[in-house]
């Protein structure tokens, strides 16, 4: 897309991104690009992707950074890019372009064709055909201006230069533009040392409009005819390139991914991608999944103590929750949008819905507390802000309110105001801060379905943000609305008595979890046939090949079911890992693989509660395998394997759960004491009765000699002792710890884990077991 104001010319733009980078390669295929708006090779499109996305990586904030609370993970970086194009253009307007000088050369021959094998001769200035030389010289013609009087082959030199021209530029192009001021600019080798945040360039994307996306009904209003971005479908972006005169709902767009020009109407378009405002009232990279107006009590009495005998405002309180729920929502990267409002004697909003968060602690730090409490007035106010976002029909609707008190001076009525919510479909959450007792405000949250909280310490309110159900409503269990038609302010008295204060949201599970589950050996069965029926896609033949290998060669903390309508939904049991609080606990998990794997990781969830500050209260686990150290090649067997090391070894410098994170670090004493009762308390079942319950018993023709001894189950990881038994070495190592001696053996002689070796042999002798098991009558 050519830019085309701003005072932005081009080669002030290539000239700031060569002197970042050092990169004449992408600083070239830009040019040619931008400038001269010509093809490039294949090479050159390599120049431009990986060098663009080098550049893009050290301007967005990333875990290494401290500029901003908002990670953007490697994967997701070119989702970004409009935000790294206006941070680009800009900081050229501070540039020059007084060193991007290019000279003309051409790449033809005085034959007018392209060189294909360019050859300099002795003495004589410019460039050759070396087949055209060769057959002068064969012909006895001579060269004009030659100095010697009999060419010869050996007069002819390689043109080396214009050979790596001519390999990486596109075969149309006759002219290449070489640049020329080698010797005054020195790259800064991609080190960009930006200190501006998310929210700074968020901020400086709103200048350049061209940048953002363009809701389609925007495009019906005359006099639009610069060039718009429109989303074709949520994961194509095209370029608006006008309309039809004559009928204004008919576009044209050129379709980035297709490479074609197509006519679309609108209303159409609209529909399909889910937008159908035509006032755009704020920015957004792409569909929200849920939209949270939070509203912040200022009134006069914030700045009361609050928290019992902790010596805090709780005007500060406020920012203090609001600064780890801005945090908490940034990092776990929710699609939401986020309006920020304050209320006491007047009601404000401080800012429009956006993604971006940095600069929402900004306005919270500078409230003073001051005036009126207009609570219903805020309310009100919150529900017609929120209707500017639900134009996107399948974008979740919520207030959040922060007050201590009661309302004061409002004109709205409590009924009315609560009436139109619900009929809006917009759920309130309201935190209670001191020691006021509001019985309508927890009335109205129950009446919309949402929760009343009220923490009675300050770690408590902390913790209340660090819960996914507080922060996002997706993984909430829902709760019933009230029929509007039925609230009266009696009601909500009632209903806030018989409900009282929530602790925490309920989650709710993945409706998968209530299907039929079967073992490997029948999944792998049953794909395999689908398979010879029909062609698998890429997805589930990646699937079918990550649980081939895990049934062949199981992990022996872990047991696999799929389901049995969606192979792409696991049940998952875990045995605790020995010698850590978790090891006479079993745990259930989930593995959901979504249409992007194996490019974006499988969703694993814990379905027990565990005591850990790497895993939260709905079972999300924090590890850098699930994010940042994700990649293609990643298998479930390392998956596993980093899920299973995390209950070994906690991660409290990278905690979901920081009060727990603290005691690890202070206490580590108090820590698994905790987490030892607490798995005794919740995982208390063997693995071998959850498995009962979860499938039924198949009696399988196991050989006898692929039998572990102690367990009478099937070898996983099978050890040899110094006499020669075979056992499986979970369980010979669990009987170690009690009998020194070789549970087989008569002779009762001395047996140290020092005199386990793997049985290799045995290994292979049941691996190949089970790979005949999923080949039988297929």
């Amino acid at each position: 897309m050519k830019y085309k104001s701003h005072g932005v010319q081009f080669k002030d733009l290539i000239g700031y991104i060569r002197k970042l980078t050092g990169c004449h390669p992408l600083a070239q295929s830009l040019h040619q690009l931008f400038w001269r708006n010509e093809i490039i090779s294949k090479n050159q499109k390599i120049a431009v992707v990986e060098g663009l996305y080098v550049l893009f990586r050290e301007l967005l904030p990333q875990l290494e950074t401290k500029h901003g609370e908002k990670i953007i993970e490697d994967l997701d970086v070119f989702e970004y890019s409009n935000y790294c194009w206006a941070y680009l253009l800009s900081e050229a307007k501070k540039e020059t372009s007084e060193h991007e000088n290019y000279a003309p050369f051409s790449l033809t021959s005085e034959e007018g064709s392209r060189f294909c094998d360019p050859v300099t001769v002795t003495g004589i200035p410019g460039l050759f055909e070396r087949a055209v030389v060769l057959q002068k010289i064969n012909d006895g013609e001579k060269i004009p201006n030659c100095p010697e009087e009999v060419l010869r082959e050996t007069s002819l030199n390689r043109a080396t230069d214009i050979e790596k021209i001519l390999l990486s530029v596109h075969p149309s192009m006759k002219t290449y533009d070489l640049w020329i001021s080698h010797d005054s600019v020195t790259g800064q080798n991609f080190h960009a040392n930006t200190q501006k945040s998310f929210g700074d360039m968020a901020e400086e994307l709103k200048a350049f409009p061209q940048l953002s996306v363009s809701p389609p009904l925007r495009l019906k209003d005359l006099g639009i005819d610069d060039l718009q971005l429109v989303f074709l479908s949520e994961d194509n972006l095209g370029v608006y390139l006008g309309k039809d005169k004559l009928a204004p709902a008919k576009i044209q767009v050129y379709d980035c991914l297709a490479g074609k020009t197509q006519n679309v109407d609108v209303d159409v378009l609209a529909a399909r991608t889910g937008d159908h405002r035509e006032v755009y009232s704020f920015v957004t990279t792409r569909t929200p999944k849920e939209a949270i107006l939070v509203l912040i009590d200022t009134s006069s009495s914030m700045v009361e103590k609050c928290y019992g005998s902790v010596e805090i405002q709780k005007i500060h309180a406020v920012k203090e929750l609001f600064d780890n729920f801005a945090t908490r929502t940034m990092s776990y990267d929710f699609h939401h949008v986020i309006g920020l409002v304050k209320f006491d004697s007047t009601v404000e909003t401080l800012h429009t819905f956006t993604e971006t968060l940095e600069k929402f602690k900004e306005h919270v730090h500078t409230l003073q507390a001051n005036g009126q409490t207009k609570l219903y007035d805020a309310l009100h106010h919150g529900m017609l802000e929120l209707e500017k976002v639900k134009k996107f029909p399948d974008c979740k609707l919520r207030i959040l309110c922060l007050t201590d008190g009661n309302d004061i001076g409002s004109s709205n009525k409590p009924d009315v105001v609560v009436a139109n919510l619900i009929k809006s479909n917009i759920i309130v959450d309201s935190i209670l801060l001191g020691k006021v007792e509001n019985n309508i405000l927890r009335g109205i949250s129950n009446a919309t379905g949402g929760c009343c909280f009220k923490p009675k310490t300050s770690k408590d309110g902390l913790k209340l943000f660090e819960i996914e159900t507080v922060l996002s409503l997706e993984m909430r269990k829902p709760k019933k609305q009230t029929i509007p038609s039925s609230i009266t302010i009696t009601f909500l008295t009632v209903i806030a008595a018989l409900r009282g204060y929530d602790e925490f949201p309920k989650a709710v599970l993945p409706s998968q979890m209530n299907s039929k589950v079967i073992v490997t050996e029948s999944a792998l069965k049953n794909k395999m046939r689908d398979a010879k029926v029909g062609q698998l896609m890429e997805k589930d033949k990646r699937i079918l090949e990550e649980l081939r290998s895990l049934h062949c060669d199981p992990h022996p903390y872990f047991s696999i079911f799929p389901s049995e309508s969606d192979f792409t939904f696991w049940k998952i049991l875990m045995e605790g890992p020995p010698d850590t609080p978790y090891e006479k606990g079993t745990f259930e998990l989930f593995c959901q693989f979504s249409s992007d794997y194996p490019v974006k990781p499988p969703l694993v969830r814990f379905v027990t509660r565990v005591y850990h500050c790497n895993i939260n209260s709905v079972g999300r686990i924090c590890h850098n395998i699930f994010d940042r150290n994700y990649n293609a090649q990643i298998t479930m067997r390392d998956i596993l394997n980093a899920v299973y090391g995390l209950l070994i070894i906690p991660e409290p410098e990278d905690p979901l759960d920081s009060i727990l994170a603290e005691e690890f670090m202070t206490s580590r004493e108090t820590y698994e004491q905790e987490a030892k009762k607490h798995t005794e308390e919740t995982a208390a079942q063997s693995r071998d009765d959850m498995e009962k319950k979860l499938v039924d018993p198949e009696k399988q023709l196991v050989p006898q000699h692929l039998i572990c001894p102690l367990t009478n189950k099937m070898f996983v990881d099978p050890v040899r002792t110094k006499f020669g038994t075979v056992y499986e070495r979970k369980a010979i190592e669990k009987h170690l710890k009690t009998n020194k001696n070789d549970p087989k053996d008569d002779q009762a002689e001395l047996l140290t884990e020092a005199d386990l070796q793997s049985a290799k042999e045995m290994k292979k002798m049941v691996m190949d077991h089970r790979s005949r098991q999923i080949q039988e009558k297929l």
